[in-house]
């Protein structure tokens, strides 16, 4: 998503409006837990600061993510506030050539940052929590349930 400041850079206007929607290409879903995502929409602004540019966008859309219980698919919105500052020399990367600059990279770090850790899709809570010879094991019972070949350690602890 390439922006041009070229109106910004010499004061021909205050501020630059961003209304755009990008899309992200499958190529960067493959090492992440995302299977799908919609349009990302982009709306904002971007400001001169002496010699850097502010940016307060919201970008909003949604993932598909799998459930961490059942891998059914599960969709997920996302609507971030990004607030970044840039210029020249910028840490993040993004360089500024022939007066435009590329944001993509800032949005795709806040998407990927919006990722939750884990998703349960709402037909997950009905879903058995035991079989045949598997139960699911919670924290609290993790700590009541002892491995029978680790049991007679059990004594040395007493001691």
């Amino acid at each position: 998503m390439k922006i041009d400041l070229t109106r910004l850079m010499y004061g021909q206007t205050n501020q630059l409006q961003v209304d755009e929607e990008m899309e992200v290409p499958n190529e960067l879903l493959i090492n992440t837990d995302i299977t799908r995502m919609s349009n990302v929409n982009v709306k904002g602004i971007i400001t001169t600061n002496n010699d850097a540019y502010d940016m307060e966008v919201t970008a909003n859309g949604y993932m598909i993510l799998p459930c961490a219980r059942t891998l059914k698919e599960v969709k997920h919105d996302f609507n971030i506030q990004i607030s970044e500052t840039f210029g020249d020399e910028n840490e993040e990367g993004l360089q500024i050539i022939q007066n435009k600059v590329d944001i993509f990279p800032i949005i795709w770090q806040y998407i990927l940052s919006d990722v939750p850790l884990r998703v349960l899709h709402p037909d997950a809570k009905e879903s058995p929590l035991s079989g045949d010879g598997w139960r699911l094991i919670t924290e609290d019972d993790e700590k009541e349930v002892i491995d029978p070949r680790l049991a007679k350690l059990e004594k040395y602890k007493e001691e």
